[in-house]
């Protein structure tokens, strides 16, 4: 069983498994859902925000759907204090092409995501990072996106429901005009901003908003709205596994990530080609708990796990689906 964070409670968990299914519902919805008033929806979402426990609500956009593919660089430093990776990371983190960055302890110190429309951008978006790591660079690999499955926050209890909420390798661009770019890029990291706010900002009538945001979402362009939480400071660890397949059937992979994707300390569901195959996002309560998986992994899908590597995530810098080149 999960552990429960003292700095929430039963109340505040509902909540945020009603912001993990969609966070661009109204308090009054989320009110309606849990029998409590609008106003108590609203005061505990902002001392959650308050204790930092929810950091921002982000739109999930599937830049496949864009025409963008997605690479995965893992970095090596060395030759570097903690100030020095600090500002590092800080030059990293500010280039407009990275949409995911994170760092930790394992094999690899950091992991970026950058969504480009062309192999020529990735290898010079890539070129510019190694040249801003320098002297500090001493391992690098990369793989490129298959397909990603966001799943929910488990540890809330939160449960599978709806349609998964994917990315996908880029395909044909999708028809998104200069109205929903801007559009995008006002929820981007504010998904609960109420549509009279967007259409302020964006200086467009709210009937031309309504159309555009649900166009967006009948498009599956926009996937979900989500709120980011630090799981660390509710008491839990953030663990990634990467794992690379032996040669199987490909009936026995989706077994595996059937099971991955059911498994309720599982949060996030990566297919990839390079390295590795698979990564898994895994929320658990400490150390111990991570080593339980890995052997119930390991145990049941020994002819399917060739290798895997772990990390263990401190920080997430950046998550942001609308990177530009």
């Amino acid at each position: 069983m999960p552990k429960k964070s003292t700095l929430i409670d039963e109340r505040d968990r509902k909540i945020l498994v009603e912001l993990d299914r969609n966070a661009r519902q109204t308090d009054s919805a989320i009110a309606k859902k849990l029998k409590i008033s609008k106003q108590v929806v609203n005061y505990r979402i902002q001392q959650l925000i308050n204790k930092k426990i929810i950091t921002n609500f982000y739109t999930i956009v599937n830049v496949g759907i864009m025409g963008l593919n997605s690479y995965y660089v893992f970095l090596q430093f060395e030759k570097i204090n903690k100030e020095q990776e600090r500002k590092l990371l800080e030059k990293i983190n500010s280039l407009s092409y990275v949409g995911w960055l994170v760092s930790g302890m394992g094999r690899w110190d950091a992991i970026i995501c950058l969504n480009v429309e062309s192999i020529l951008d990735f290898e010079k978006s890539l070129n510019q990072i190694i040249d801003l790591c320098g002297k500090h660079m001493h391992e690098y690999i990369f793989t490129t996106l298959i397909e990603a499955e966001h799943l929910n926050y488990k540890f809330l209890g939160s449960k599978l429901e709806g349609h998964l909420i994917k990315q996908t390798v880029g395909i044909n661009k999708s028809k998104i005009d200069k109205l929903d770019e801007k559009i995008l890029a006002i929820i981007s990291q504010n998904a609960r901003l109420p549509i009279t706010d967007i259409s302020e900002k964006a200086k467009l009538p709210l009937h031309v908003v309504s159309y555009h945001l649900k166009n967006l979402v009948k498009s599956k362009i926009v996937e979900g709205f989500k709120p980011k939480l630090d799981i660390n400071k509710m008491g839990y660890q953030w663990h990634l596994l990467l794992i690379q397949f032996q040669t199987t059937t490909e009936e026995r992979k989706k077994q595996f990530i059937d099971f991955c994707r059911n498994h309720n300390k599982i949060y996030y569901i990566t297919k990839t080609i390079g390295s590795y195959n698979l990564m898994l996002d895994l929320h658990v309560n400490d150390v111990g708990e991570f080593k339980d998986l890995l052997l119930e992994l390991k145990d049941k899908f020994s002819d399917v796990i060739r290798l895997y590597e772990s990390m263990t995530i401190f920080n997430e810098y950046k998550i942001s689906y609308l990177s530009k080149n």
